[in-house]
């Protein structure tokens, strides 16, 4: 079983590399994390063949490391080995039912240690038929997220799609997860017939992809939008396991997945986070939004998304607003890019054009445009 990955997540520095050591020696491939986020953020990096964690840890133990994994699909076939010194009944039946494969008790004997991981991997391996095509990514997902709304998220996310599509270079597909009120399809003049609704009632195991395609909606720029919802009481149908299928199957067939992400860091929108190559963070430059826009920063870093993979704009929604080098302190970093304030984003959005394709001249196209090209070097395609 040499060269597997396995994933030990421990609080404590001595453990850590006492098993660690001991792992690879034997052959194995080790990454290390003090917690139950720096270790989401691990797998978020290089899924592992395998997770060791400790239970108790701070900021995230290991039952709820193993509800996370188990609730994505992407990760739910992990296998999890629990390490703890609580050895009560109770305490080793909730392991077990949070989705823990195995429990031992501390001090662990390293003999059963061994043995069990390697019959874990080899269950795995049995499982997967040994393909490794399987696990590999498709197109890059970038995720548009804000704070409060009416900051033009949709605007820019959409924008930002058609911008891509124009380049001719990469294939662009626009996932509106703003359920129950979302407007992507609108500001491109797309009434959409199926929905990310009616497609989560569908059994995604006996989904083909030609049957997946016909819930997309192509614009004339080339990007193709799959709808959220058409009446806001479905949302509830969309579940995390619909939303990430979708995005899986819209990777397969896209360079870019852009995603239009409401106001809210639901559980939805958590599973959109999972596996996005870059976040784009829109403000205005008023308060409201400004300190709005903190906070979810604030979460971003909670969550060990790598800041590195951010980006940060500013819209100028209004004539009048803080000025940016006040800004700048604010957020104690600078915005990425501004938008300048643009008249004719209301017209554009009104006749269902993007702004890019409208008014191409103007200057809130050209900042559109350089966000794009952003994007394309903060998660390049195929990389």
């Amino acid at each position: 079983m040499a060269g597997e990955r396995v994933l030990f997540v421990d609080d404590e520095e001595q453990i850590r590399k006492l098993l660690s050591t001991w792992l690879t020696r034997h052959g194995y491939a080790v990454t290390v994390a003090t917690d139950g986020w720096e270790a989401l953020k691990a797998i978020r990096a290089k899924a592992p063949d395998l997770v060791i964690t400790d239970v108790n840890m701070p900021n995230m133990n290991g039952y709820e490391l193993t509800r996370r994994l188990r609730a994505d699909h992407r990760t739910a076939r992990i296998p999890v080995v629990m390490l703890s010194a609580r050895k009560q009944a109770d305490d080793v039946l909730t392991g077990y039912a949070e989705g823990a494969d195995e429990y031992i008790p501390k001090p662990v004997e390293m003999a059963v240690l061994s043995a069990k991981i390697e019959v874990l991997i080899k269950r795995v391996r049995a499982t997967q038929g040994g393909s490794e095509t399987a696990r590999k990514r498709g197109g890059n997902v970038v995720l548009f997220i804000h704070g409060k709304g009416g900051v033009g998220c949709t605007t820019l996310a959409v924008n930002s799609a058609v911008a891509l599509a124009a380049t001719t270079i990469y294939r662009v597909t626009l996932l509106d997860l703003n359920l129950e009120f979302g407007n992507a399809p609108m500001l491109l003049n797309l009434t959409p017939e199926r929905t990310l609704a009616d497609l989560a009632e569908e059994d995604h195991e006996d989904l083909d992809q030609a049957t997946f395609s016909r819930y997309l909606i192509q614009d004339r720029s080339g990007v193709r939008v799959l709808a959220g919802c058409d009446i806001p009481e479905r949302a509830e149908l969309v579940t995390v396991p619909a939303v990430q299928q979708s995005i899986d199957r819209l990777q397969q067939e896209s360079d870019y997945v852009i995603i239009d992400a409401p106001a809210s860091f639901s559980q939805q929108v958590l599973a959109a986070l999972d596996v996005a190559d870059a976040v784009v963070i829109v403000t205005a430059a008023h308060l409201p939004s400004l300190k709005a826009t903190k906070e979810s920063l604030e979460v971003l870093e909670k969550l060990a998304y790598p800041k590195e993979r951010t980006v940060l704009v500013v819209n100028r929604t209004s004539e009048s607003g803080v000025e940016m080098d006040h800004v700048s302190r604010f957020f104690n970093r600078r915005a990425d890019l501004v938008v300048p304030y643009t008249p004719a984003c209301d017209d554009a959005a009104d006749r269902g054009r993007p702004l890019t394709m409208l008014h191409p001249d103007s200057a809130g196209a050209k900042v559109m445009r350089d966000l794009a090209a952003q994007i394309a070097v903060a998660a390049p395609a195929g990389r």
